[in-house]
């Protein structure tokens, strides 16, 4: 497992630095938003938990990009039977993927809240309760995760819909526009929202609705994803792109 999670790693950070303009765009254009959260939440009370909620997302939106589009992106370059044929089961693949996606993602949610703290927002003041939430979101996500990945294993355009996804999470998990402001319609849907359950718990809420979205992910992720591997090996779809 640790042969395989730094082999994950190593091909990360290759590709980061293969890309590096992309994928230095596609960060300044978080940090947009991020400092769009910043200043239109300066006279709220609960703008330490907007922040953190945003945080929140950077962390969720690139461990869903990832997972949803790894069997594709592996099928496409031709390497995803060599993965498959090594000695690690696909849910240990998964597993150190997943790892590996956060720990890139984590030094950028560093940097973004000391950028916060200078601009008079200490997160560290939020408590363990938020550390908690945030834990249970990544892990219903982790769930949300799995399903699209699963998906994806059947439907080839799953990284446009994660794409669409992610912007939802951005803008109606509570953090972006206001939980108040969210119409009901909405609210009903963030039922099985772990971003906005996250949000709701962090406020004070409780933390039965996160318990419940995030329970729910990874329940319907870890069905769907056995589900679909053994549809796609026994039709032959797997290696497909």
């Amino acid at each position: 497992m640790t042969r395989l999670f730094r082999a994950l790693l190593a091909r990360s950070l290759a590709t980061q630095r293969r890309y590096f303009a992309d994928y230095a765009l596609g960060l300044l254009i978080k940090v947009f938003f991020f400092t769009a959260i910043l200043y239109a939440s300066q006279d709220s009370p609960a703008r330490p938990a907007y922040v953190a909620g945003f945080l929140l997302w950077y962390l969720s939106a690139h461990l869903l990009a990832r997972m949803a589009n790894f069997f594709l992106e592996e099928a496409y370059l031709g390497t995803l039977a060599r993965l498959l044929a090594s000695p690690h089961p696909p849910a240990a693949i998964v597993a150190a993927l997943s790892l590996v996606e956060m720990l890139v993602s984590l030094p950028w949610v560093v940097v973004l809240g000391f950028y916060a703290l200078a601009s008079g927002v200490a997160l560290f003041r939020l408590g363990a309760a938020t550390l908690g939430a945030g834990l249970l979101a990544l892990a219903g996500v982790w769930g949300l995760g799995l399903t699209l990945l699963a998906a994806s294993l059947r439907y080839k355009q799953v990284g446009s819909f994660t794409e669409m996804l992610a912007f939802y999470l951005l803008l109606f998990s509570g953090f972006f526009v206001s939980s108040e402001a969210l119409p009901h319609a909405m609210r009903a849907v963030n039922a099985l929202n772990p971003l906005y359950q996250a949000m709701v718990a962090i406020e004070g809420g409780g933390f039965g609705g996160l318990l419940a979205a995030a329970g729910f992910w990874l329940l319907v992720g870890g069905l769907a994803l056995t589900s679909g591997y053994r549809w796609a090996r026994r039709t032959g779809r797997l290696l497909d792109y």
